[in-house]
């Protein structure tokens, strides 16, 4: 979804996109903010639906390798 703001258009995402994204530029990230933010997805893994992130894993091309990397990293 993109949002209207004064500087122009910004991407909005939920929590499963954003897990996608933190999965797919973990090595571009400081890699104590990464943690961080994963570890911020461990704490909350009541709230992320599995089945949306199953859906949007289906949109890419590398979606084999991002499942693997959710379940070692995240679940």
């Amino acid at each position: 979804m993109e949002m209207e703001t004064i500087g122009g258009k910004i991407m909005v995402y939920d929590l499963e996109r954003m897990l996608i994204e933190l999965m797919r530029y973990r090595n571009k990230l400081p890699y104590d903010y990464y943690k961080e933010v994963l570890g911020n997805y461990r704490a909350n893994l009541d709230r992320l639906y599995p089945a949306k992130l199953d859906d949007y894993l289906a949109a890419f091309p590398k979606h084999d390798a991002l499942s693997r990397y959710l379940d070692q990293e995240v679940f």
